[in-house]
């Protein structure tokens, strides 16, 4: 059993050919058409602090725990964000387990972070609100040598779009409307 037995073989043929005309295109007029994507979600309110942000034909809903006011039927942003992470990481090891034609039976990976809640009211220099202390552990079912395992998971580390988002510094702007409801 070779890691290609981790997704379909479909999966993989969309996913080459997408890698082959990314090196095609690369960084041109034509790249930036073919490979930049806006993102939209809109978040609403649904009941008390349940919200659910609609992303194209995706919902995703977010609550908080009872013991904050909430009802705790979903996630809360944190854990959203920081299961994204772990989503994108286990996808990530697979694509590469089957690219490099690695003998994976199965992966899974554990996302742990430190959140000081504290941050949000009680700023201090070097603790802002968000995740810090991130670690990963990987959970991998193979043959393979640790060689092996370790250059493809480094590659994996590498190329996380949702890690590097996380790593990355941002520049964030705001619009206000008001009364949109209003005639």
């Amino acid at each position: 059993m070779t890691g290609k037995n981790l997704i379909s073989q479909q999966s993989i043929k969309k996913y080459l050919e997408r890698f082959e005309r990314i090196k095609k295109l690369g960084y041109t007029e034509e790249g930036d058409a073919a490979f930049i994507q806006e993102m939209v979600a809109t978040s609403e309110q649904i009941d008390n602090l349940c919200v659910k942000a609609s992303i194209g034909e995706y919902e995703l809903y977010c609550d908080e725990p009872e013991n904050l006011g909430g009802t705790a039927k979903a996630p809360n942003p944190m854990q959203t964000l920081l299961g994204a992470f772990a989503n994108c990481l286990e996808i990530s090891a697979m694509l590469y387990f089957c690219f490099m034609n690695l003998d994976v039976r199965s992966v899974n990976v554990k996302v742990m972070a430190k959140y000081d809640k504290r941050s949000v009211l009680l700023r201090k220099k070097d603790c802002l609100p968000g995740f810090y202390d991130i670690t990963y552990t990987w959970y991998i079912d193979t043959n393979e040598n640790k060689n092996k395992i370790e250059r493809a998971l480094d590659a994996i580390a590498e190329s996380c779009p949702v890690k590097w988002t996380l790593k990355k510094e941002h520049k964030f702007s705001q619009k206000i409307i008001l009364n949109k409801y209003r005639k």
